[in-house]
């Protein structure tokens, strides 16, 4: 129930994780009590709203008003100080990306590392465009009917992403502060640069913290950063999912049988799959009641497994369903948290998956090998693995990395005979996990509502 007195907040969603990270983690609902919640979307209309209101026991107000529309010339400027980004913080994940795309200007990213000067005008650079890009976003004659709102705060859910920024920079001159989320543990170091400047900021976990202090120092920014954990985790934390939700009622799976999980990745990383899945098949050839449950990435294509059709212990599962554009459905944690709780061991390659699996206690093999050992590095799967966000981890998990079939098949005879069911992963995460209970919601909310005071 809103009051009269309520402060009024603007959120701003133009990323379909934001939408899982900020509506159907609860935290939207949780902000609710305390807040009137104005939308802004360019993937939400109002009849998603309502039925987001009508399930997740929210009140938020779709606000009609498109997102900015960035020029094919900011996409261009804003990629080069990406570029610049990564050169002046010598940033692996860039790296690894430039040399994806062209060895040439990869060769010449490397050398002229090696030259003090040319780093120090790389960071000049980046700083000259960053400050630009704020004055050229920065628009507030075209917000004014939002300043009549009379905000005390916009919340930006994906802050690099240019269209976010320039709402936020065009509120500033209003005197409305901006917070921003950050809604994945990679996005400080492979997405650039935040183009606006905020005032707070949220992010998972210490080593998050520490990257943003790294990168922002350079431009003068002292916004105030806090741990406020991953607020979609929550529910791993809480009761396990109803007893009348399992995978035999949902998705027909034989109780008896041993469930492996292998979660895709997004095929612009990760263009071939099939081989893993062929390589579990042969697997459980030799196990004929264990089934292989395959969810799909939402950036995944499906139609790259109708080759697959048929076979009889092979599950594939959409998690956005069929016909709903970029619109995650309503029990899509509930859907994930059912599937991890339900298996025996989870599958994934360098993605976010490793996080969620550990904090469901469930153990995780992570495949680091290709269709064929000549892969070439930059378009192998262990680059991933080499990606800034992933570098702590590799001595935390490394017990838990295959780089092979046969290993593979060896971790998950452990695995599934249960000789190595405790393997420590959750202990081992629990930093980046922060906090290991379900108050990031509580923590983001009490973070929020203490800042606006």
């Amino acid at each position: 129930m809103e009051r009269a007195d309520q402060k009024h907040i603007l959120v701003l969603i133009t990323n379909p994780f934001a939408i899982i990270n900020v509506i159907h983690s609860g935290l939207m609902g949780e902000l609710g009590k305390y807040y009137r919640i104005s939308i802004m979307s360019d993937l939400l209309t109002a009849a998603d709203i309502e039925h987001f209101n009508g399930h997740f026991r929210s009140n938020m107000h779709w606000l009609e008003m498109p997102a900015p529309v960035v020029s094919r010339f900011l996409k261009w400027l804003r990629a080069a100080q990406t570029l610049l980004f990564g050169h002046y913080f010598d940033v692996e994940t860039i790296r690894i990306k430039l040399m994806e795309r062209n060895s040439f200007y990869y060769r010449l990213f490397c050398i002229s590392r090696k030259s003090l000067r040319i780093t120090y005008l790389s960071g000049s650079l980046m700083v000259f465009i960053r400050n630009w890009l704020i004055r050229r976003t920065t628009r507030p004659e075209l917000y004014a009917s939002l300043a009549e709102y009379n905000f005390q705060t916009v919340i930006s859910t994906s802050p690099l992403d240019l269209r976010e920024n320039a709402v936020a920079n065009s509120l500033k001159p209003y005197g409305i502060p901006c917070i921003s989320i950050i809604i994945s543990w990679d996005n400080l170091t492979s997405k650039g640069i935040i183009n606006s400047k905020s005032d707070m900021v949220l992010v998972w976990n210490k080593s998050m913290a520490l990257e943003y202090q790294r990168f922002y120092t350079i431009f003068g920014e002292k916004a105030l950063v806090r741990l406020a954990g991953i607020p979609r985790f929550d529910g791993y934390f809480r009761d396990p999912p109803d007893q009348h939700l399992n995978l035999t009622n949902v998705l027909g799976i034989n109780p008896e049988a041993s469930v492996i999980l292998f979660s895709t990745g997004a095929i612009k990383h990760h263009s071939c799959q099939n081989y893993i899945i062929r390589d579990l098949l042969e697997y459980a050839e030799r196990r004929p009641d264990t089934v292989i449950l395959v969810r799909c990435h939402p950036g995944d294509d499906a139609k790259r497994y109708d080759c697959f059709s048929g076979i009889k212990n092979l599950l594939f599962f959409q998690p956005f369903g069929e016909n709903t554009s970029h619109i995650p459905p309503v029990d899509f944690l509930q859907m994930l948290h059912l599937q991890l709780t339900g298996c025996q061991v989870c599958l994934q390659a360098a993605s976010t998956m490793l996080l969620d699996a550990a904090a469901c206690a469930k153990p995780c093999i992570s495949i680091a090998y290709d269709t064929h050992s000549e892969v070439h590095y930059a378009g192998s799967v262990r680059r991933f693995y080499d990606y800034s966000h992933q570098k702590p981890l590799q001595n935390l998990i490394k017990e838990h990395i295959v780089y092979d079939r046969r290993e593979l098949f060896e971790k998950l005879d452990e695995m599934l005979a249960g000789t190595n069911a405790q393997t420590g992963l959750m202990t081992a995460l629990k930093p980046m996990i922060h906090p290991c209970a379900p108050g990031s919601v509580r923590l983001t909310t009490q973070f929020i509502r203490e800042w606006l005071g």
